[in-house]
């Protein structure tokens, strides 16, 4: 028993021994790791710090250069934080703890102080990026919306430049308190007030509605090439009247009419062309349908065919019996009597054909064809062939502005409908009207100042205005 338990008892001290043994090497070791461990973190503090120190110079002579100073940046410089210079020196083996903790709290300073810079570095990049980016895109955003704008009023500024230069020299009397002189001769001064009061005495409105008429009816009956062609045919007619009654050159007749020039003459045929358009207008548009169809039943009838002799007058009544016998035409008495001799034998039985040829170096014979109700031949004429019969001779002679007419009525169509002729009997009923009326056109002109509103501001012309209305609407 002794043995086995002194076995028992060495076993258990080996054991214990090299459990002993085995612990101290194991610490031995783990003390060896550590050591190293700390050493090498050290060697990559030294780098790192060394980095950090480069990053923070570079960062700082770059800010130095781009940043300025901001309230935000106090709050890098407190007591519990403050930034130092840091000076770097080789660490004594001795201090390698106090060493390291400083080195660690200079890191986490740097670290912190890196990061602060690097933010307030990006938000000012941002705001100065940001800032002008916006003053950019509202210049161009200004620029682009009121590009018209500017482009008139530098237009305008040219323009009025241009205009400045060329009338410069000339000086204007205004109305602007009515004394301006205009001239100054023997003694006396003519002022603006003078010759606007001298205006309104002698030229009344007139003038004043011309440019009025001119104005309104511009707008209402644009210039096109029909009214060019009547205008031109116009003015070459009363030009050439002129030069065939009165032996007036074309500038002579224009300075007896009191016109600068052609194109003012022209100016003036323009206006007279539209306001006779606005009558015709004004007329049609106060026509009721009972005068139409009372026109219509009065006047509208078929197509009649007819022939006529023709006895002419001498308008000029000549006693030269020489004169007469070479233009073939007679004293009006003379005349009448022919055509009553005419007619008479007619009656006897002497056939239409042997009139022709009997009285041939007397009379004038003409086939006139189908006349229409509308025809240009004169109211006495067609007012006898209406009421004849086809197949008939007029019962006395027929008196026009020509002489005296015998008429043959041959044959007639069918009355042509209402509404086929209504737009012939308007045309006719205006000119009935035009004809009846000498005022009609300045009523209508006055109907259409007052549709457009007018107001006189001057109490003269506004009673000139009222007078002339007056005399217009009798």
């Amino acid at each position: 028993m002794s043995k086995e338990t002194d076995n028992k008892r060495n076993k258990t001290k080996r054991n214990n021994t090299s459990k002993r043994t085995n612990n101290k090497k194991n610490t031995t070791t783990n003390k060896n790791i550590e050591t190293i461990t700390k050493a090498n973190k050290e060697k990559k503090n030294i780098k790192e710090n060394k980095k950090v120190e480069k990053v923070s110079v570079n960062l700082e002579e770059e800010l130095d250069e781009e940043l300025y100073y901001d309230e935000d940046l106090e709050d890098f410089y407190n007591d519990d934080d403050e930034i130092e210079e840091t000076v770097i020196t080789k660490p004594k083996k001795n201090d390698k703890k106090i060493e390291n903790k400083k080195k660690k709290k200079e890191e986490r300073i740097n670290d912190t102080n890196i990061k602060k810079i690097e933010k307030m570095a990006k938000k000012n990049n941002k705001v100065k990026k940001k800032n002008t980016t916006d003053k950019i895109s509202k210049i161009g955003y200004f620029l682009d919306n009121n590009r018209n704008v500017i482009l008139a009023f530098i237009l305008g500024v040219i323009i009025s430049i241009v205009i400045a230069f060329i009338i410069w020299p000339d000086r204007i009397a205004t109305l602007k308190n009515g004394e301006q002189p205009i001239v100054k001769v023997a003694g006396k001064t003519y002022t603006a007030d003078n010759l606007y009061k001298q205006m309104k005495d002698h030229y009344s409105v007139s003038q004043l509605l011309d440019k009025i008429d001119d104005d309104i009816l511009s707008k209402k009956y644009p210039e096109n090439e029909e009214m060019k062609k009547e205008v031109e045919s116009t003015a070459e007619n009363y030009i050439n009247m002129y030069k065939q009654y009165y032996n007036y050159t074309e500038e002579q007749f224009l300075s007896a009419n009191g016109f600068s020039s052609r194109d003012a003459y022209l100016e003036y045929l323009k206006l007279d062309n539209r306001r006779k358009k606005y009558e015709k207008e004004y007329i049609e548009k106060n026509l009721t349908d009972k005068e139409i169809e009372s026109y219509y039943n009065e006047n509208v009838y078929g197509d009649i065919k007819c022939e006529h002799v023709l006895v002419e007058v001498d308008s000029n009544n000549s006693s030269d019996s020489t004169s007469s016998k070479k233009s073939n035409k007679l004293k009006d008495e003379d005349a009448k009597k022919l055509a009553q001799e005419i007619i008479d034998k007619i009656n006897d039985g002497t056939s239409w054909k042997d009139i022709q040829k009997d009285y041939k170096d007397k009379v004038t014979y003409e086939n006139l064809g189908y006349q229409a109700w509308d025809s240009d031949l004169e109211t006495s004429f067609k007012d006898a062939l209406k009421k004849m019969d086809n197949k008939s001779y007029s019962n006395e002679p027929v008196k026009t502005s020509y002489g005296y007419h015998v008429i043959y009525r041959e044959t007639q169509k069918k009355t042509p409908t209402l509404k086929k002729s209504k737009k012939k009997i308007i045309e006719k009923l205006i000119e009935k009207k035009i004809q009846d009326d000498s005022n009609i056109l300045y009523k209508a002109l006055i109907n259409l100042r007052k549709e457009k509103k007018i107001k006189f501001n001057d109490t003269d012309m506004n009673k000139k205005y009222d007078a002339y209305i007056t005399q217009y609407n009798k």
